[in-house]
């Protein structure tokens, strides 16, 4: 083999998280903070920068250990998560780090064992659902893999690429405060968790997605968030902690929605709205509080795999 270069970008959840895990449809967003992955000749060296640090081998051995021949000894892996730290710091940004690698990282192990399956997200689903012990839905290795807005739904991984709505502007805002998808998950044991309500506000949000319209959607995401806040008081989660809550009663006197992007408790949100403004506005007020603009936009694509074998 020559030297493979495989690429996938980070994602945020703009309405249906947790609502996923019930067969409702998740919105999510492709961003252009990518995790990079190289390979080339080698002894099985492994090299690692930015929110996977070297030592940590966990996510690199879910992935070869899924694919159907061993590749790792005879190449040496570059693995880049630096897009997905905040600037200047080693604070985990909480874009999806964990599936853009394996997305990129299955990309370029399925490429080198002659199975290039840049369309075939099979091996990062496995993959990455073994690394996180079962949880989690899949919309994040989906978004990764696919690129730009995506409507996801499982059991199925049904994925569908949707326009964004013309007119509709917005920002992410970085809370300051690093939280673990997997601790948030550990906290909601779904035998006992009604989350009918919380889905049927999804399937409202995913139907204004669809249908484009600016107002609609920053309405519809407003009716999820409530829907969303409500869920979190009632199981004790802390989805509007970490600095989420001072945003979203900001936003109430406002015409923008506001909301966490995931599992919530810090992190990343977002803030929409259909008037440059009003968005432009909010994000000076979060300044102000303490918090910060990522410097982010949505990414058209998805994995991205380049070489040639031999």
């Amino acid at each position: 083999m020559n030297v493979i270069a495989a690429s996938a970008p980070g994602k945020v959840v703009l309405t249906g998280e947790y609502a996923v895990l019930d067969r409702a449809p998740a919105i999510a967003m492709a961003v252009n903070r990518r995790a990079r992955v190289r390979a080339e000749p080698g002894a099985g060296r492994l090299t690692c920068t930015g929110a996977v640090t070297d030592g940590d081998t966990r996510l690199f051995d879910s992935v070869m250990g899924n694919v159907d021949r061993p590749i790792a000894a005879g190449a040496g892996f570059w693995l880049d998560t630096s897009d997905f730290l905040a600037a200047g710091s080693t604070h985990k940004l909480g874009i999806g780090s964990s599936a853009a690698l394996t997305v990129a990282l299955a990309g370029a192990a399925a490429f080198i064992a002659g199975e290039p399956r840049v369309d075939d997200s099979d091996l990062a689903f496995t993959a990455h659902a073994a690394f996180q012990n079962g949880k989690g839905s899949g919309v994040d290795v989906a978004t990764s893999t696919a690129g730009g807005l995506v409507e996801y739904r499982r059991p199925e991984r049904r994925i569908r690429r949707l326009a964004w709505p013309e007119g509709l502007h917005f920002a992410l805002i970085w809370t300051g405060v690093s939280t673990s998808t997997d601790s948030m998950l550990g906290k909601l044991h779904l035998d006992n968790v009604d989350l009918s309500h919380l889905a049927a506000a999804a399937e409202e949000a995913a139907r204004a997605w669809r249908s484009a319209d600016a107002h609609g959607v920053v309405a519809a995401t407003g009716d999820y968030m409530s829907a969303l806040a409500d869920f979190d008081q009632g199981h004790e989660l802390g989805i509007t902690g970490g600095g989420h809550e001072l945003l979203l009663e900001e936003s109430l006197s406002r015409t923008v929605a506001y909301k966490p992007c995931g599992a919530g408790g810090g992190d990343i949100g977002v803030v929409l709205g259909a008037d440059r403004g009003d968005v432009d506005r909010f994000v000076a007020r979060a300044v102000e509080l303490g918090f910060s603009r990522l410097d982010a936009r949505m990414d058209p694509n998805g994995l991205a795999v380049s070489g040639t074998r031999r």
